[in-house]
C-alpha cells in the first residue's frame, strides 16, 4: 500500500511539473511578432517600387491587427481562464509573424 501511495504521489508530482512545460505562451508570441513587424516596417522603408511598397505596409497593418487581436484575447483568457481564448492569441500571433515574414 505504501508503494502505491509513492508511485500514485510521484506521479502526481511529475504531472503537475510537465504542466507548466505546456503553459500559454502568448506573450513571447507576441513579442516575437512584433519583432518580425519591426524588421518588416524597416524592409518595407527601403522598397522603392510604389505598388510593392504598398503591398507590404497593408501586409504590415494585417500583422500589426492581429497582434492587437491576439493581445485583447490574450488579456480576455486570464480574465475568464478560458484556454481557447489562450489558443487562438497563439494563432493570430503566429499568424502575425508569419506575415510580416513575408516582407523582405
Amino acid at each position: 500500500m505504501k508503494t502505491f501511495t509513492l508511485l500514485l504521489t510521484t506521479l502526481i508530482l511529475v504531472g503537475l511539473l510537465v504542466g507548466g512545460v505546456f503553459a500559454f505562451t502568448c506573450p513571447k508570441l507576441q513579442k516575437e511578432a512584433n519583432e518580425s513587424i519591426a524588421k518588416a516596417e524597416s524592409a518595407a522603408m527601403k522598397v522603392t517600387d510604389e505598388r510593392e511598397k504598398g503591398r507590404a505596409m497593408a501586409i504590415i497593418a494585417l500583422a500589426k491587427d492581429l497582434v492587437k487581436q491576439s493581445e485583447a484575447d490574450h488579456k480576455e483568457a486570464a480574465d475568464k481562464k478560458n484556454a481557447e481564448l489562450h489558443y487562438r492569441a497563439e494563432a493570430k500571433a503566429k499568424a502575425a509573424k508569419s506575415l510580416a515574414d513575408l516582407v523582405k
